[in-house]
């Protein structure tokens, strides 16, 4: 062995030795700040599955998330914990990947040093850390997409073996994890192998590596969900699961853009929502007014700084690398999925080594302004982690007055017609009677006849004439830590003697 060889192997142990030290502290920090309960519907959803796995019923919902729902179920027999802590302990395991591996990947392509003010700003970002902290499968994702990000640049670098299967395979678990990421992770390989000039051998066995890596979760899978319907032709079963969860988002313009009207307004809404949302949401800039102008002077010094300077050989390369996939990921998203700012959790990284890039190239003492970046992240960060980690959100908390109105025994006369928090009222409060289609406004009487109360959650439910929905109490959480339903209003139901 050459002594270039044993620099490198430890350089190697090095690199290794930190990136560990980074994911036990990164997991720390998520699983010790988690959500003290199930924040939205989704996240119900995925614990309603590892207690019993329906997509059928939306447990989950399609296309399923197979491989969350299994560490679920095998963090809940290795550790004896209920749902939603496997769920959190997943979900926290991910976030510190992702964390790692993007240090990792930045630590390849650029420098350690870069790479550590990469990987702490985003531990910290808003959106990162409020996903990892929350039953929710794009933190885990996103990790596996990291992990193949990494192995593939190691592909890159000395064409092994070992690296290029290991990318197949952590491509495959992404989709395992998200199979909306199919499409990315199979950018991701063929960028590759057309970059080192692959044989066809190798192209071969690396497609066949992921596909046969989504087989692996997709045909368990498949034969739970056809054991469950026995009527439905057995070849039919996820194609139908999948296809009737399309047919749910092919109307609604909030979610894809096919459905909305194309007009000035609904573009630039949407544009707003999702791009201008990684800045507002995703950085935290929409904290208060002032957070907001500190946060946008940043990055417009930032990006421009990086813009207007030479950029090197190195950026060049990392560009043209990571330029494919991204662009195909923020195209589905855009296209197909609303606005969240979890589902652009692996966009940060880039948007991160751009801000971070144009500060370090300023000449001193200018370049210090780098350090404002993370300061501004924590600023906005840690507020918002103990309020998740402290308080309930707007569904638990609105499911927790009306426990408190109503005993157990009194709570299946209680009618609840809500659009937002069934869900969590079958997991907090399974005693209330909840629909899953709410009856018509022509039907409502005759159901509710025997009711001694009846509430709704959402104030445009259409409602027999003459009744009426009467306000009770509004519950609120700030939109950073978690848009969806962020602010939630309880109404009681009057209705015609």
């Amino acid at each position: 062995m050459t002594s270039t060889e044993m620099e490198q192997g430890d350089s190697g142990q090095q690199a290794l030795i930190k990136a560990v030290f980074l994911f036990l502290a990164a997991f720390a920090l998520y699983f010790f700040t988690h959500s003290p309960a199930l924040d939205e519907i989704d996240a119900v959803q995925f614990a309603m599955g590892v207690r019993s796995f329906d997509i059928w019923h939306h447990q989950p919902h399609p296309p399923g998330y197979p491989l969350f729902i299994f560490f679920g179920w095998i963090a809940t027999k290795f550790f004896a914990t209920s749902p939603e802590t496997s769920l959190y302990l997943v979900s926290s395991l991910g976030g510190a990947l992702f964390v790692t591996a993007w240090f990792l990947i930045i630590r390849l392509q650029f420098t350690e040093r870069l790479a550590w003010w990469i990987a702490a700003c985003l531990t910290i970002t808003p959106a990162v850390w409020m996903t990892a902290t929350k039953v929710l499968s794009d933190s885990l994702a996103a990790g596996f997409l990291s992990a193949e990000l990494f192995a593939v640049l190691c592909f890159l670098r000395r064409q092994h073996w070992a690296s290029l299967l290991s990318a197949s395979l952590f491509g495959a678990a992404a989709t395992g994890t998200r199979p909306q990421l199919i499409l990315v992770g199979i950018v991701i390989l063929v960028t590759t192998l057309k970059q080192a000039r692959a044989s066809w051998k190798m192209s071969i066995v690396s497609a066949s590596t992921f596909f046969a890596g989504c087989l692996a979760w997709l045909l368990p899978m498949w034969f739970l969900q056809s054991r469950l319907r026995p009527d439905v032709p057995a070849w039919l079963v996820y194609p139908k699961l999948v296809y009737g969860q399309w047919l749910w988002r092919v109307h609604r313009p909030s979610v894809y853009l096919g459905a909305g009207d194309w007009s000035p307004h609904y573009i630039g809404g949407r544009v707003a929502s999702h791009f201008l949302g990684w800045f507002g949401l995703g950085f935290g800039f929409l904290q208060s007014p002032l957070v907001l102008a500190i946060g946008v002077a940043i990055a417009l010094v930032g990006f421009s700084a990086y813009v207007f300077s030479r950029r090197g050989l190195q950026d060049q390369r990392f560009w043209k690398f990571h330029a494919p996939w991204a662009l195909v990921h923020i195209a589905i998203i855009f296209i197909c999925l609303g606005g969240k700012q979890r589902y652009y959790l692996i966009i940060f990284p880039l948007l991160l080594i751009a801000l971070i890039r144009g500060f370090l190239r300023m000449p001193a003492p200018w370049n210090w302004i780098a350090a404002a970046l993370p300061a501004l992240f924590l600023y906005i960060s840690i507020p918002l982690a103990i309020e998740n980690h402290r308080g309930e959100a707007p569904p638990i908390r609105l499911v927790r007055y009306l426990e408190q109105l109503y005993p157990p025994s009194r709570r299946k006369n209680v009618a609840l017609l809500f659009v937002n928090v069934r869900r969590h009222s079958e997991w907090y409060a399974p005693e209330f009677k909840t629909f899953r289609d709410i009856p018509s406004p022509r039907d409502l009487p005759e159901v509710l006849e025997s009711a001694t109360a009846a509430y709704t959650d959402d104030a445009n439910v259409p409602l027999p004439a003459g009744w009426r929905r009467v306000p009770v109490v509004t519950f609120r959480r700030s939109i950073i830590i978690h848009a969806k339903h962020h602010i939630l209003s309880l109404f009681l139901i009057e209705r015609n003697p």
